[in-house]
């Protein structure tokens, strides 16, 4: 009778374990991921005299390590630097630094992309794009 009575305990406490080790490993899946990026639009408007553009303006928070991979607007983009460490890679320029204060400028079907250097602090710009209406806001490579 003891005997049968550690055999239940025993298999409660196995099954207790590979519950919660099943529980734990699928539970990744069970609560989304935090965003890699926050857009928050502030600004759009058509460009007067400029047929078929509009300004848009937005400020984006990015997480650690986040990155934007290869991708072209067929409109103009500017980002300003509020805060953090970032890189900007312009397919035939070098790597281009990016830190509070600063402007880069981004020219209409340049292949480019961008990421946070940083792997503990995010990166705040503001992006700034003369977009071509009916065109993609962005045309990503890979």
């Amino acid at each position: 009778m003891r005997s049968a009575g550690r055999l239940i305990r025993w298999s409660t406490i196995v099954g207790t374990l590979l519950g919660g080790v099943a529980l734990g490993a699928t539970g990744h899946q069970l609560l989304p991921a935090p965003p890699s990026f926050i857009e928050t639009p502030l600004y759009r408007a058509d460009l007067t005299g400029i047929d078929r553009h509009e300004l848009i303006v937005s400020r984006l928070t990015t997480s650690p390590g986040w990155s934007h991979g290869r991708h072209y607007h067929a409109g103009h983009e500017l980002v300003y630097v509020l805060e953090g460490d970032g890189t900007l890679e312009v397919e035939g320029a070098p790597a281009q630094r990016l830190q509070p204060g600063m402007v880069a400028h981004v020219a209409p079907g340049r292949i480019h992309a961008g990421r946070n250097a940083s792997r503990t602090a995010a990166f705040k710009f503001l992006l700034i794009r003369i977009h071509v209406k009916g065109e993609p806001m962005s045309v990503e490579l890979n």
